[in-house]
């Protein structure tokens, strides 16, 4: 049986966003999400990189306004339907300040899902799973 080419995430573009995204809020870590690098605050996603591309979740009229814009187009990873609260952004690790209000967004909506948490909150994982502390 044939299997698909594993997608290279570009991990410099990841540590460009991160890089900027960081400062925004002390609570943004890193891990993975499906095998992309990402950005979280608590158990939340904010931000991914898949292949060459930034995937931010946003709530959904937002990322539709985006895309509307023309600023962003729908995120589709793997193959899959577009997913309404996410939009996805080609851009330049040189031009990753440009993306600063959209990613401060992105930040604030994850925090949002946060609400009540305490400080650092991580939801409890079965044993063996390393999804939400993965590093790279």
């Amino acid at each position: 049986m044939k299997t698909a080419p594993r997608l290279l995430h570009d991990l410099g573009l990841f540590d460009a966003v991160f890089a900027y995204a960081r400062p925004l809020d002390p609570a943004v870590r890193e891990g993975t999400m499906f095998g992309c690098p990402a950005a979280f605050v608590g158990e939340h996603l904010a931000f991914c990189v898949y292949g060459s591309g930034i995937g931010i979740k946003l709530p959904a009229e937002r990322a539709a306004h985006l895309v509307a814009e023309g600023r962003a187009f729908a995120f589709q990873p793997y193959g899959r339907s577009a997913m309404r609260e996410w939009v996805e952004v080609r851009i330049t690790r040189e031009r990753v300040a440009d993306l600063a209000p959209v990613l401060a967004e992105a930040i604030g909506y994850a925090r949002d899902g946060t609400a009540g948490k305490p400080p650092g909150y991580l939801p409890a994982q079965p044993e063996g799973h390393t999804q939400w502390r993965a590093k790279r």
